[in-house]
């Protein structure tokens, strides 16, 4: 059964708030383990971004008559397990950085899949939904140089070192 305009609009702009609620989620459960003042910007800045899209979602849905969903009690409860559990050993900036990156992995793939299962969508949540992917794609891209560390210090050298040979792209 073919589905209406609004509920390919509401699947995909569901799809994007639960992306940037996930990770404004994330954030928060990881924030405090952070102790490099520069990841913690990033995931600071990363969050700022996540909520002002969310805002974006939040007045695009009701401009159409959309009821977006936050995530639910247990989700958000088995989103701070997982992160306590993956951080009870380790608070690295590798570890940190790897779980970040991970979560926007999943992000850009379920938007992608999202993107392409909603084709008949508003071309203003189409454009919106690829600037949150290259925003999550970007945000992988600034974290690689924490996972390039050598004794879990944050080492630009090894980052620049990382970039000439082509490990990462240049920013």
């Amino acid at each position: 059964m073919p589905k209406s305009h609004k509920e390919i609009n509401a699947l995909l702009l569901g799809e994007i708030y639960h992306d940037l609620q996930t990770g404004k989620q994330n954030i928060n459960n990881v924030i405090d383990k952070v102790k490099d003042c520069k990841l913690k910007r990033e995931l600071k800045k990363q969050f700022k971004e996540y909520d002002n899209y969310s805002e974006t979602c939040e007045d695009l849905a009701k401009d159409l008559d959309i009821v977006l969903k936050d995530n639910n009690f247990f989700v958000k409860m088995r989103m701070w397990l997982s992160v306590n559990l993956a951080t009870m050993l380790d608070k690295s900036n590798r570890k940190i950085a790897t779980m970040s990156i991970l979560g926007s992995t999943m992000g850009v793939i379920s938007l992608m899949s999202a993107l392409s299962d909603c084709k008949k969508c508003k071309n203003e949540l189409l454009n919106f939904c690829r600037t949150v992917i290259e925003t999550e794609e970007n945000n992988i891209v600034k974290l690689k140089p924490y996972i390039l560390v050598e004794n879990n210090i944050n080492s630009p050298e090894v980052a620049t070192k990382a970039k000439k040979t082509g490990a990462l792209k240049s920013d």
